[in-house]
């Protein structure tokens, strides 16, 4: 082989490990480099986990959709419902505000000389120290007992199962042409806190199968059998909302709700 080219092999051979040297280095500059799509990339991952699945359930999401659009995955409505509250025949002014979480809700409740506030994941508080055992029924009965939290109980671990399908009153005639129930029970999700556990573990809902909404909502507490009925509801802007609630037990009414009025904001 003549020196002329073993110079130009050995030429040749030099500036191909120089170009593989600058390669290397560019390489390794570029890896240290955050990607462009990377902060858009990330923005839409938060985005995306702002929505709730609300189907998880198909009874709940049927019910949903007959309530109203405050029920859709991304929204975070506000409820504020102004009203009276009727219990030991004394009558005092209420307002409940329910505030949706990406978890389920927040609910605040203001009564005369008190302020309540539930939110599924800590124990009910009170504006000032320890709620009492009458404001913990108080509260469970205005949180829960509600189709909105039929709704989105799932969202903290409910279970939900059809008992029954087009039932009428067990002392309904052959000729009876009411309302007809599909009947949903839906079980509390297991707590081990105690100050977490719901007073009544499970309740089935009546839900009207021509309305699509809750009529009422049978559970056992303290032994006793409690009935929650939604005589009257208000509509505002599609929003469909209780307006009088009573509590009975054995026959007798224990406790009247009415929102004398209520708003939705999105």
């Amino acid at each position: 082989m003549s020196r002329k080219r073993n110079i130009f092999i050995m030429a040749g051979a030099s500036i191909t490990l120089i170009a593989c040297a600058m390669a290397v280095m560019l390489i390794s500059r570029a890896s240290t480099k955050t990607p462009e799509h990377g902060p858009q990339d990330l923005s839409q991952s938060e985005k995306a986990s702002s929505y709730r699945n609300l189907s998880l359930k198909p009874e709940a999401l049927s019910v949903g959709r007959q309530l109203g659009d405050r029920f859709k995955p991304a929204s975070r409505a506000v409820t504020t419902a102004v009203g009276t509250l009727i219990r030991s025949g004394n009558e005092e002014p209420i307002v409940v505000v329910r505030r949706q979480t990406e978890n389920g809700e927040i609910v605040d409740i203001q009564l005369e000389n008190r302020n309540l506030r539930w939110n599924g994941r800590e124990p009910l508080s009170a504006s000032s120290g320890v709620p009492a055992d009458a404001e913990r029924l108080l509260a469970e009965r205005l949180i829960l007992d509600s189709p909105d939290q039929f709704v989105l109980a799932q969202l903290r671990g409910a279970a939900y199962f059809t008992v029954a399908r087009n039932v009428r009153p067990t002392d309904a005639a052959d000729n009876y042409t009411g309302p007809l129930w599909n009947l949903v029970r839906v079980d509390e999700p297991q707590q081990q806190d105690e100050n977490l556990r719901a007073l009544s573990t499970w309740r089935i809902y009546y839900i009207n199968v021509q309305t699509g909404l809750p009529d009422r909502i049978e559970y056992q507490l303290n032994g006793k059998d409690i009935q929650a009925e939604f005589v009257d509801w208000t509509e505002q802007n599609g929003e469909k909302t209780p307006a009088r609630v009573t509590w009975s037990s054995g026959g007798k009414i224990i406790m009247e709700y009415t929102a004398r009025t209520v708003s939705h904001n999105q």
